[in-house]
């Protein structure tokens, strides 16, 4: 039987002290340093502990924060296996992890709306479970436009009729709580992940109009609320 060699202590300290430190690093740190200054930190990372997800979609998650996948920007300027780094899809810009995720115009019209929709969706079914209204059997079954009980009225995806024109006038929520006469328009968004911020006073500004003309044809306080996720998952502190 061979003799057990003795391995020496090691100093974790010095391990975690050696070198450039995690956010440092030039491609796995991206993604840190962009959401540094926009985003709840904290918040932006509960999807690990409480969203249930199968081990491998998290790593494959994690990995795309990390700029850890084969795309082909990576290919043509990290590996040096191909020259073209354009997207496979639009041919246009160069396919990193932010294009595939949030920037490409071949995805917008099918795959980024189906994601927006399954987030409204899941925002939709806790609105309606907390009002005691009956929700949709199936996450991928279509919400109606209306439902309604003496507690409240949820809207879907529904177009307003207000007395001054408004642009923005079909939001994808909302909720009357006729209890207290409140409104509150919701609607969501999935940017790229540095962009949550932006895009979040994007949504106030977008549905102000419509809130005033709530307020005065329903008589009822009005509010906006922006649902702004990240592609990532990244969430700024307003999001409760």
């Amino acid at each position: 039987m061979s003799e057990r060699v003795a391995l020496p202590m090691i100093d974790i300290e010095v391990l975690l002290d050696e070198g450039p430190s995690w956010e440092d690093k030039p491609l796995h740190g991206m993604y840190h340093r962009n959401i540094t200054e926009v985003a709840d930190l904290n918040k932006s990372y509960q999807w690990l502990e409480r969203a249930g997800l199968k081990d491998s979609t998290e790593a494959l998650i994690l990995a795309a924060q990390e700029q850890a996948l084969s795309t082909r920007a990576i290919e043509a300027q990290i590996y040096h296996t191909r020259q073209d780094p354009r997207c496979r899809l639009c041919k246009e810009a160069p396919e990193t992890v932010q294009h595939i995720t949030a920037g490409c115009k071949m995805l917008a019209g099918k795959a980024y709306m189906e994601r927006h929709n399954q987030v409204a969706g899941i925002v939709y079914r806790n609105i309606c479970a907390e009002y005691g209204l009956e929700t949709p059997r199936s996450k991928w079954e279509t919400p109606p436009k209306v439902v309604e009980n003496e507690r409240a009225k949820i809207l879907w995806d529904f177009q307003i009729q207000t007395d001054r024109m408004v642009m923005a006038n079909q939001p994808d929520i909302v909720v009357v709580d006729k209890e207290q006469r409140k409104a509150v328009v919701v609607d969501v968004a999935i940017p790229s992940d540095g962009n949550i911020r932006k895009k979040e006073r994007e949504k106030l500004e977008k549905y102000q109009g419509l809130r005033e003309e709530l307020e005065k044809a329903w008589k009822v306080k009005a509010t906006v609320v922006p649902v702004v996720i990240g592609a990532l998952g990244a969430v700024t502190t307003k999001l409760e």
